[in-house]
């Protein structure tokens, strides 16, 4: 097998890549909008639904952007935007007559954003973009109606979510040479009996060409057991080429796509705010949403990777920022979600299922950041990871105490203030573990733990 590498030159996301990051802004409003609809449990899980499909098409043309580089091509990016911007414009009726529109939007991204790849070729950091076995059971879909059809988008997105996490890219690329050198020799062997049978066909038909009819022998000419290859048989490479990305670029796409998220964020507490009554409660409220976003950008962008806090760029491999960026996405998106909702009425307890919404985003977020720190620090044997583990799980499991704890008690403008202190603990306590270096004006944050 051979590797595709790249230079090594420093790269930054181009024009083509920003304009196609333009559909995830409309992206996260429009399932933002999806959420305040309905946060039962159908609606959310709906909700969950819509945005793995988003996710999984962008993260497919990110990864061929990534891998291309300056060899990108605008039209697939650009089709690929056309489909996405047909997921997001079917999602207000995407329980009712859009949800056809909506899936077959999403088979034909997954489907384009395979094209690109060449025969014999694999790509390492997400071989979900070549598995296309996911996008069965959404084209199944078509043919049924009702709960049948999401329970339909389910399975696909399970499937590829399962290609995500357990099928290693190093692995399936062995399996992959292994077919074609299977492959390979099949053909071999067809050619071989091919010749062999037609030179018996030919020395039979000298012996009995007296009598026969002009165009006879000709037709045992081409009667032997074997076959003539196929044009595409006689293509197929001989090694499987595998395709790694460029981790600095895919850090900075990565980052992209938390800080619309945030963006978002701070969209939806404007615009409720413009409808809100302009008071104390929402002065606070607004002060309280500023710093919490002001700070998880700090913690998951300035100073983290694939949106985990204080994770630095390059402390796992691409194959791992993966899925943990489709995790702290997705509960970023839906923490975000839930802000406009508190700037709404400051003044006012959030009802308990929101309530509930909103601790298991933001401790989803903290806690699966904890643990890729604990984690990373017991294999590499760094204290810094433990502390960093430490630094990120006990604010916030005790700001979600507190909220428990106190219930209908307390306002929205202070459960909001109660989750910022949070990040803000996390952060403080990130500059006193990562010290700011002596040849750098730029905090300590998001060191690589090596």
């Amino acid at each position: 097998m051979t590797t595709a590498e790249h230079s090594g030159a420093d790269r930054h996301a181009s024009w083509l890549e920003l304009f196609f990051d333009l559909v995830v802004v409309a992206g996260i409003g429009t399932l933002a909008h999806l959420l305040h609809a309905d946060h039962g449990p159908e609606g959310l899980a709906l909700y969950a639904i819509a945005f793995v499909a988003f996710w999984l098409v962008w993260a497919c043309f990110t990864t061929y952007s990534n891998i291309a580089g300056e060899a990108t091509r605008a039209r697939p990016m650009l089709l690929g935007m056309a489909a996405l911007a047909v997921m997001m414009a079917a999602v207000p009726e995407i329980n009712g007559e859009h949800a056809t529109a909506f899936s077959i939007a999403y088979v034909i991204g997954r489907i384009l954003a395979s094209r690109p790849f060449q025969r014999g070729t694999v790509v390492l950091d997400l071989p979900v973009v070549q598995a296309l076995g996911g996008v069965v059971p959404w084209m199944v879909s078509w043919w049924f109606d009702g709960s049948v059809v999401y329970i339909l988008w389910a399975i696909g997105l399970a499937i590829d979510v399962g290609v995500l996490l357990l099928i290693s890219g190093p692995r399936l690329a062995q399996n992959a040479q292994e077919h074609l050198d299977g492959l390979r020799d099949r053909i071999d062997g067809g050619e071989r009996r091919g010749r062999a049978g037609r030179r018996d066909a030919a020395r039979s038909g000298r012996r009995s060409r007296v009598g026969r009819g002009p165009g006879e022998g000709a037709d045992l000419l081409g009667s032997g057991r074997g076959r003539e290859p196929r044009r595409g048989d006689r293509d197929l490479p001989e090694t499987v080429s595998t395709l790694a990305g460029d981790e600095a670029h895919l850090g900075e796409r990565l980052g992209l796509f938390v800080i619309i998220v945030l963006g978002e964020g701070m969209i939806q507490a404007v615009a409720a705010a413009g409808e809100a009554t302009w008071d104390r409660d929402l002065l606070l409220a607004g002060a309280g949403t500023f710093s919490l976003l002001v700070t998880l950008w700090a913690l998951a962008v300035r100073g983290g990777y694939a949106g985990v806090a204080l994770l630095g760029t390059g402390a796992v491999s691409p194959r791992v920022a993966w899925p943990l960026h489709l995790v702290t996405t997705g509960a970023l998106a839906t923490l975000v979600a839930v802000l406009g909702g508190v700037l709404a009425e400051p003044g006012e307890s959030l009802t308990a299922d929101v309530r509930w919404l909103l601790l298991v985003a933001f401790g989803l977020y903290g806690l699966v950041g904890a643990v890729v720190h604990l984690v990373l620090g017991i294999r590499r044997d760094d204290p810094r990871g433990r502390q960093t583990a430490l630094l990120l799980a006990v604010p916030t499991i005790v700001a979600g105490a507190v909220i428990v704890v106190a219930g209908d008690r307390l306002a929205a403008v202070g459960q909001v203030w109660v989750l910022a202190a949070a990040l803000l603990v996390s952060y403080a306590g990130s500059v006193r573990v990562s010290p700011r270096p002596a040849d750098s004006g730029a905090p300590g944050l998001g060191s690589p733990m090596t």
